[in-house]
């Protein structure tokens, strides 16, 4: 189905809502974004002003959400991720992409204490703690079981005691919440794995450096380390076995969101160099008008055009598991895992190839070119990385094991 089929007039709304604050806003300070982290919690809060963040959470939760809605987070991530897909990153976490299972499960403890930190008037961000300093994207290998995790949760009474340690998670060391991924002993396997949200204060709980990087410069990515951190046991999400399915659902929509952060910076890369192509002249002609260019801008076309169809109508199938099957079901998590892989191919391609037709314009920070480019590397990287993901691909059409 078309975009515009698939929207409903609320979502063709908040779309554009979006898409003027960060016209207005985001896309005339970009530059700055990336060095003036005063700027970024600026933006921050006037979308959290914007009623942003609430607009993810049920009614009865004290949010905004409506059922007329089920594009929000991805509409959020294509669109803030046109200006800046660090800021895209913070938003769409804190926006109920991290505390959604714990909605769906009913769990009153973590929904008491965390969902006021989100609905309120203040911007706070969210952290996915998850990647390991060994083994790194194993913990996501769902051939691994779970273990190889090493950061462990032991139930001493009515609390769990989590020691260890996490990699590169975005908003580490400045998130409110941090939802853990441990398990409470490696051997049990799946069995073992728990999601384990922890506040930020906590005893026990510290952080290492802000750690330098190429793109996705206005999120802070610090290691996360636990002694002995001591949580309500109702802080965990559900149990043994439905914390494993959670934890695939959870990679599920998180690739989903990627996709959309892809999707975001794909379009803006491809509005600029067609602008700049449009007024850029050489050979007596604006430089769209030679056929190489126009060759070359309908591939582009092309991979953002499939981009967006494929991120939507996945969209839509997490939307309705009643018929495409669960996120954590093997069918889904190929198909989010495809889209994933895709979309961060395409966004690379397109601003790569954006940045050969504008050439040393491109390659300076003037046009934003190779911010896009630096950030979409990223998103190649991330979340398993695309060989990986391939995994998940494959075993959504036979039966393949890793291990």
């Amino acid at each position: 189905m078309y975009l515009k089929d698939l929207l409903t007039q609320e979502e063709g709304e908040i779309k554009k809502l979006f898409r003027k604050f960060v016209d207005n806003e985001i896309m005339p300070k970009r530059l700055e974004i990336e060095q003036d982290k005063g700027l970024v919690a600026k933006i921050l809060q006037d979308i959290t002003d914007l009623g942003v963040l609430r607009m993810g959470y049920p009614k009865e939760l004290g949010g905004e959400k409506s059922d007329k809605t089920p594009f929000y987070l991805t509409i959020l991530a294509e669109e803030f991720s046109r200006g800046d897909a660090g800021i895209a990153m913070a938003v769409g976490q804190a926006s109920g992409r991290h505390l959604a299972p714990a909605i769906i499960e009913k769990n009153k403890a973590i929904l008491d204490r965390f969902v006021p930190i989100y609905t309120g008037s203040e911007f706070a961000y969210s952290c996915l703690s998850m990647s390991e300093p060994d083994g790194g994207c194993d913990v996501e290998n769902f051939d691994m079981k779970g273990k190889t995790l090493r950061t462990t949760a032991r139930l001493d009474s009515d609390e769990w005691v989590i020691n260890g340690s996490k990699v590169w998670p975005g908003s580490g060391g400045v998130a409110a919440m941090y939802l853990t991924i441990c398990t409470t002993d490696p051997n049990l396997g799946e069995e073992g794995i728990a999601i384990i949200y922890v506040p930020d204060g906590t005893p026990g709980l510290s952080f290492g450096k802000d750690e330098p990087k190429m793109g996705f410069r206005s999120i802070q990515n610090s290691s996360v380390y636990y002694d002995n951190v001591r949580v309500p046991k109702e802080y965990r999400l559900a149990g043994p076995g439905d914390d494993a399915k959670w934890f695939k659902a959870a990679c599920s929509h998180t690739k989903i969101h990627s996709s959309g952060m892809s999707l975001g910076i794909a379009k803006g890369a491809f509005d600029t160099v067609l602008e700049y192509t449009k007024n850029r002249m050489g050979g007596g002609k604006p430089v769209r008008q030679h056929t190489i260019v126009a060759g070359i801008l309908a591939d582009m076309a092309i991979k953002l055009e499939v981009s967006r169809a494929l991120t939507y109508n996945t969209t839509w199938m997490l939307n309705n598991p009643e018929i495409y099957g669960p996120p954590f079901s093997l069918e889904m998590i190929s198909k989010c895992n495809i889209t994933k892989v895709f979309t961060a191919d395409a966004a690379v391609c397109i601003t790569n190839r954006g940045m050969e037709l504008m050439g040393a314009n491109g390659y300076s920070p003037e046009y934003s070119m190779e911010k896009y480019l630096r950030d979409a590397k990223a998103l190649q990287l991330w979340l398993a990385g695309q060989q990986v993901s391939k995994y998940d691909i494959a075993r959504g059409y036979y039966d393949l094991n890793t291990v």
